[in-house]
């Protein structure tokens, strides 16, 4: 490619670079509120609609399925039209299933709009790493630590406000009224989007979904390679214990008798990402691309949860601040791997294939958990999976040979 295109755009302009990396954060922050607004209501949802254990899990973790179907071949478009345009398309896509919900209050619909919000935020989430190394290729660590910031503000504010907006405006059962408000940012995004983000090159390579999962960095000749499809788990297993947490932990309150730290333990557990978030911004040139930080955050979690089930309940709150904060830095040294291993050609192509097996790996855990949980009766076995999946990053953080290129 040339040189001129290849130069970090931020160089050409300081206002440019700072605009830039403020749509990028807008753009996380929508993607997630619309996301996580929905397990704070998620007992109101369950009483209306009689939903089981087995259907409330599968409500909490379609997203994750559908990302997961979707990103590969995303990924493969965005080479085609440009990430700038799937940005758009996808948040686009995100405001219409979140307000298309409220206009049909039943099972089905619900289902149905919230596989159509889950494929936008699919479209943006998996242009924006391809973006970041085209406009920000001398700062990829800062620019992933940045949209991660966004991501968790929107993760937080989702959470933490969606109850309280709901009480002190709407009425205390109008949680479809929580769904329209939560689409309005995401419009103002897309607007915001077209009119000041800047353009982007269109990569016309040919790619096909086999040669999308056929491409091991060079440096990989061990048992396990360094490829799209083994960077997946690593985001899957972060996703799973997350997205996991986030789905049970008003559900499983309610069944141990201690609905009153729901709020609490699911505010602490968002909220304690903005401050590992901050910390990988400062110290992204050290973190991303090695090893150790992913061997720590996967034994972090692991005792987190098993101390969430062991412990007195009170203490809640603390295992959910280290979930939350383990779980942040999991995913930010993941998702910045594309863009820091894979060739500027095939970053939408890494970041799509990771995305499609994290995502289908992390769908699995609320799905399983609620589906044991009305085979068992047993609260905590909705655990289960995460720990597993903790399991997991931790074993592929040793034996992955992620090697940090010079030039990072």
């Amino acid at each position: 490619m040339d040189k001129k295109r290849e130069k970090d755009h931020a160089k050409r302009s300081p206002w440019l670079h700072v605009r830039t990396l403020g749509l990028i954060v807008l753009v996380g922050i929508n993607l997630r509120t619309v996301l996580l607004a929905v397990p704070p209501i998620v007992p109101l949802l369950s009483h209306d609609f009689q939903l089981t254990y087995t259907q409330t899990g599968l409500l909490t973790s379609l997203p994750t399925l559908v990302m997961g179907v979707v990103s590969l071949p995303i990924g493969l478009l965005i080479g085609r039209w440009g990430g700038r345009i799937m940005v758009a398309f996808g948040l686009l896509l995100v405001a219409l299933g979140a307000s298309l919900r409220a206009l049909w209050p039943a099972v089905l619909p619900l289902y149905f709009f919230t596989a159509l919000l889950s494929l936008g935020s699919a479209c943006s989430q998996t242009a924006i790493p391809a973006l970041i190394r085209q406009w920000f290729s001398t700062q990829i660590g800062l620019a992933t630590a940045l949209y991660s910031d966004g991501l968790v503000i929107g993760e937080t504010v989702g959470a933490m406000l969606t109850i309280p907006v709901m009480l002190n405006w709407f009425g205390r059962d109008a949680w479809t009224s929580t769904f329209v408000f939560w689409s309005i940012p995401v419009m103002i995004a897309l607007v915001l989007w077209l009119w000041l983000a800047p353009a982007n090159t269109v990569n016309q390579r040919s790619w096909t979904l086999k040669q999308a999962g056929s491409t091991p960095h060079r440096s990989s000749r061990r048992f396990v390679p360094v490829n799209p499809w083994t960077l997946g788990l690593f985001v899957g297993g972060a996703q799973l214990i997350y997205f996991g947490t986030n789905a049970w932990i008003a559900s499983y309150n309610q069944a141990v008798h201690a609905p009153a730290l729901t709020w609490l333990a699911l505010g602490i557990l968002n909220a304690a990402q903005l401050p590992a978030s901050l910390f990988a911004t400062l110290f992204a040139h050290k973190l991303v691309g090695r090893k150790l930080p992913f061997i720590i955050c996967a034994s972090l979690c692991l005792i987190a949860l098993v101390c969430w089930i062991w412990t007195p309940v009170v203490l809640e709150p603390l295992w959910a601040a280290v979930i939350g904060g383990t779980t942040i830095l999991l995913y930010i040294l993941a998702i910045a791997l594309p863009a820091l291993l894979a060739k500027q050609e095939e970053v939408a192509q890494w970041t799509g294939t990771m995305l499609t097996v994290g995502y289908l790996f992390s769908f699995l855990g609320p799905f399983i958990g609620g589906w044991l949980w009305d085979i068992v009766h047993i609260p905590a076995i909705v655990f289960l999976p995460l720990v597993l999946a903790s399991g997991v990053v931790l074993v592929l953080g040793v034996l992955l040979p992620i090697q940090r290129p010079p030039t990072a």
